[in-house]
């Protein structure tokens, strides 16, 4: 049989086990609480409310009062003091105030792993690849527009480590061993050899992102490829490579300003272009920043190794002025700083073109500074790989390796071009 069960106070109807009354809040006698029968549910055990008195609820006609909503943790006699408001909250309540935690739910199962192993290789010449695009390859983090939302870092972009190899000219990029990824580009075009106006003649540039810039490594990837791509096109028209040179540098400043989203969030990179007349051994040089170009001699009866371009930067600005010796600018903090490069922010760039016919054997490399850091001046370079135009794909490889063995500090790119002509003569007009 079952018993009805009332609080003695208000006549609401309880359950067996109840410590209170619902309707009032009163602590119910033993008697009622303990009392139990054969087809009675015992209820989860309560908290004890019996120091928050709550007068005023007791109905006139002894009919139980609505349910009564949650006060957010405040003691009952704190938050409401009048019969007025406990009628206000009487006529807004929409759910029963709970004095016991609720029943502890199920646990969860556990999830699934959310990314692949990490950390990343050892080597900049084994790439992360990673196996879900929306999973972080550094940690177990999920990534929203290139960056992991939990460690922050930026995510790979398949460019790595990335060789190109034509007829004519090898290159080779590697994102070395302390970045996260390669903000180096780099592009290569050869002309046909038929052509009526350039036979054969090899179109190479390239680009490091200014890591302090946004989307530094789309910014190299538009110039390099802009600049390649309207360079050979303006030689196939019977251009003079300066003149093709210039119009180049120019559409490539404009694709990389194009991307900005306003002159304070600029994309922006150094660039480096050459173009190689293969007979003459002819070469055109353009840039801006301080991506450099080297003549590396295949020999005692070649043209001596130089250096063909001059930094865009504080240290060499700072030399040139006479205010510090080349020694005392490069152990400054301010050694890498850009004085001028590619991007909206950069204002009217300082194009510079040079000409230069060397005589062969011997190659033209185009390197980032993640390569000349280690190997700053050119008969450097030429001792480090002997013969580099006699296989050009073994030199960019090497060229990249030492790099990597040195400290790999930053991304490494290199473009090994050959001139086997013994043709040439002295350095031209500088521009």
């Amino acid at each position: 049989m079952t018993v009805v069960r009332t609080c003695p106070a208000c006549s609401d109807t309880v359950t067996a086990g109840d410590v209170f009354c619902e309707g009032c809040g009163r602590t119910l006698p033993e008697e009622v609480r303990d009392a139990r029968d054969t087809d009675a549910v015992a209820t989860a055990p309560q908290e004890s409310l019996a120091d928050h008195a709550r007068p005023g609820l007791v109905p006139g006609d002894g009919a139980p009062t609505a349910p009564q909503v949650s006060l957010g943790g405040l003691t009952l006699s704190e938050s409401l003091t009048s019969d007025s408001e406990w009628d206000e909250i009487d006529a807004m309540a929409t759910q029963p105030v709970r004095r016991a935690p609720r029943p502890a739910e199920p646990p969860a199962p556990a999830p699934e792993k959310v990314a692949p192993e990490w950390p990343p290789p050892a080597t900049g010449s084994n790439p992360v690849q990673p196996t879900n695009p929306d999973l972080c390859v550094w940690c177990p983090g999920t990534v929203l527009d290139g960056y992991c939302e939990k460690c922050g870092f930026l995510q790979p972009t398949g460019r790595d480590h990335v060789e190109m190899r034509t007829r004519s000219a090898v290159g080779v990029s590697d994102r070395g061993l302390r970045h996260r990824r390669n903000e180096d580009a780099m592009a290569i075009r050869v002309i046909d050899a038929d052509d009526a106006h350039a036979p054969g003649s090899v179109v190479a540039v390239v680009c490091d992102g200014v890591s302090s810039s946004p989307r530094s490594d789309e910014a190299s990837r538009v110039t390099a490829e802009t600049g390649a791509t309207v360079l050979a096109e303006r030689l196939r028209r019977g251009e003079d490579p300066r003149a093709a040179t210039g119009a180049a540098m120019t559409r490539a400043a404009e694709a990389v300003a194009a991307i900005a989203e306003s002159p304070s969030s600029a994309p922006a990179c150094t660039f480096v272009s050459a173009v190689v007349d293969p007979a003459s051994g002819t070469t055109t040089i353009g840039w801006v920043g301080d991506s450099r170009a080297y003549w590396l001699s295949g020999g005692p009866a070649a043209s001596a190794s130089a250096l063909l371009t001059k930094d865009d930067s504080w240290s060499e600005a700072m030399v040139q002025a006479g205010a510090l010796s080349r020694e005392e600018a490069k152990r400054s903090a301010n050694a890498h700083a850009l004085i001028a490069w590619m991007g909206a922010d950069s204002g009217e760039i300082d194009a510079h073109i040079s000409t230069v016919t060397p005589t062969g054997p011997g190659a033209v490399v185009l390197c980032s500074d993640g390569l000349w850091n280690y190997y700053p001046e050119a008969q450097a370079l030429t001792d480090a790989v002997p013969g580099a135009g006699a296989d050009p794909h073994a030199a960019a490889r090497t060229y990249v390796s030492l790099a990597l063995k040195a400290g790999g500090k930053d991304n490494i790119t290199v473009v090994v071009i050959p001139v086997p002509t013994a043709q040439g003569g002295h350095r031209a007009e500088q521009a």
